[in-house]
């Protein structure tokens, strides 16, 4: 700084030199996600922490976002990983600048996804570096590469879920194969279906149940009752788990196999096969429970009851699996009485004993969906839009009074080291194979304890699925008509979750970010 005379006014000037502005620095995140084919999963993820915090420091002007890392998850399908989807909730908020990727298939193997999320990141202004295929979108001129270099990552995924799929269906033309798990019953010893006899006879009182006319409802019921357990996490029966006892032909020392089979396109999933492949018929291929008269007997019964019952059958409409009892919370069931639709507690229509909601006609229901949008079509600027901000702003307030995340982060740099030094020791052969073995188990769980713990605390500090949601509710309103002519199923993903029928004659409706409304009969 120089002074410098003012000769006119005969006073001094202070001249401060001018001096470069200090460049914000780069805020780069990384994504790891370790193969669920790897033999060593919190190694390989402890090992990627260490690399890309080391690597990101290493660089001048960078500074570490976070590292996020799905451990043993598949990669498939972007719903299903948890630390993916915040980083890109994170990227949203303006929190990221920059993210490294080990290859585009790590980053995702659904084409759909890859370009979905790698258009939205350019818009937000982050840039991807993929290192295995050296693609930098900071660089990119156009989208071409990004559709390649995706398709690469899903013809990866898909000739590997090929080859499972043609050796599946060898075993099963030879006869030799053999499923996954065994049904309630039997127990898999040794690849072979062996009878669990106290399992067998609970088979067996099903079936001579249902002959005499008993329902599958009732047989549950009856089978809680006397205090036999199924098998399933839960311990108990429902009907789902009898009607799937009684249309298992394994029971007669057949089986049927590929009952369901897996899509052909990204992402994979299980669907009914109603004669899109084959399906094979291995017959006395394991040890029977029941005969194969009283199998045709049942399959001829559940038949003949579904015919009789077939102009009750709930048609797929945007309420189904949507409308629930608010005093029993059953999901109710449609029926048609005099020619109009009606929707009914499962408990009441049994026995009308059994809860006091009234039945209420869809035409109702209808009418009350179309004022609640209404309503919140012409108050999101005044309700939701301000509840946003709120919730934002309780964010960041607790995130910035909660010490405890960065603690679990600074622990989960110490465990990386620790796994770097223990990993050069074992090299050097410094260390026992068994002790080796024994600190690697011992750092691999502290270090997924430690991920889930930090998950949660984000998850009850930060609110940010409330806080997405709204945000996927108000984009839906600003994007809908004033008035809605249709209902949708869209309006269900994206604005109402739920709806409860109340005893005293209201419609409790729960929107997908948890808030709740109330809505009165007419007839109420």
């Amino acid at each position: 700084m120089a002074q410098v005379k003012n000769v006119a006014q005969g006073a001094w000037v202070s001249v401060i030199d001018a001096s470069p502005r200090s460049k914000a620095k780069l805020r780069v995140a990384a994504y790891a996600r370790v193969s669920s084919d790897s033999d060593d999963q919190i190694n390989s993820y402890l090992a990627q922490v260490d690399y890309y915090t080391k690597y990101i420091a290493s660089h001048e002007g960078w500074e570490l976002a976070d590292v996020y890392a799905d451990e043993g998850l598949t990669g498939t399908e972007t719903r299903r990983r948890d630390e993916f989807n915040h980083m890109i909730a994170d990227c949203r908020e303006g929190k990221i600048d920059r993210i490294l990727v080990k290859s585009v298939s790590r980053f995702a193997r659904n084409q759909e996804d890859y370009i979905y999320f790698m258009r939205e990141l350019m818009r937000l202004g982050v840039t991807l570096r993929f290192e295995k295929e050296n693609i930098d979108t900071g660089k990119m001129t156009s989208e071409q590469a990004a559709d390649i270099y995706g398709a690469f990552a899903q013809m990866e995924t898909t000739g590997h879920s090929q080859n499972m799929r043609v050796s599946n269906r060898i075993r099963m033309e030879k006869g030799i194969f053999v499923p996954s798990a065994a049904p309630y019953g039997y127990r898999l010893v040794n690849n072979e279906l062996t009878i669990v006899p106290e399992e067998a006879e609970v088979v067996r009182r099903i079936y001579q149940a249902f002959l005499r006319g008993q329902g599958r409802e009732d047989i549950a019921k009856e089978l809680d009752r006397l205090g036999i357990k199924h098998s399933n996490e839960s311990g108990y029966w429902n009907r789902h788990a009898v009607d799937y006892i009684l249309k298992n032909i394994t029971y007669t020392g057949d089986q049927l196999w590929q009952k369901t089979c897996a899509t052909d396109t990204l992402p994979f999933r299980q669907v009914p096969n109603i004669g899109q492949k084959p399906k094979y018929r291995a017959e006395n291929c394991c040890p029977a429970i029941i005969s194969k008269d009283d199998y045709e007997s049942v399959q001829n019964l559940i038949q003949s009851r579904k015919e009789q019952l077939a102009d009750n059958q709930i048609s797929q409409t945007p309420f189904h699996k949507r409308i629930y009892c608010a005093t029993c919370g059953t999901l109710c069931r449609r029926k048609r009485c005099g020619g109009n639709w009606y929707w009914v507690c499962r408990k009441r229509d049994f026995d009308k004993s059994r809860c006091p909601v009234q039945q209420v006609s869809e035409r109702e229901i209808d009418e009350i969906i179309h004022i609640i949008y209404s309503k919140l079509w012409n108050s999101r600027y005044t309700i939701l839009r301000p509840m946003l901000a709120q919730l934002e702003e309780l964010r960041e307030r607790e995130l910035r009074a909660n010490n405890r995340i960065g603690d679990i982060d600074r622990e989960m740099a110490r465990l990386a080291e620790q796994n770097l030094v223990l990993n050069r020791l074992k090299d050097k052969g410094y260390v026992d194979p068994a002790l080796y073995q024994s600190q690697q188990d011992e750092l691999g769980g502290k270090a997924l304890e430690l991920r889930r713990l930090r998950r949660k605390l984000m998850e009850r500090i930060c609110g940010d699925e409330t806080i997405r949601k709204t945000e996927t509710m108000l984009d839906y309103l600003e994007d809908g008509p004033e008035w809605l002519e249709e209902i949708e199923p869209e309006l269900f993903d994206n604005l109402i979750d739920r709806l409860a029928l109340t005893a005293d004659g209201a419609v409790k409706i729960r929107l997908i970010n948890g808030l709740e409304l109330t809505e009165r009969l007419e007839a109420a």
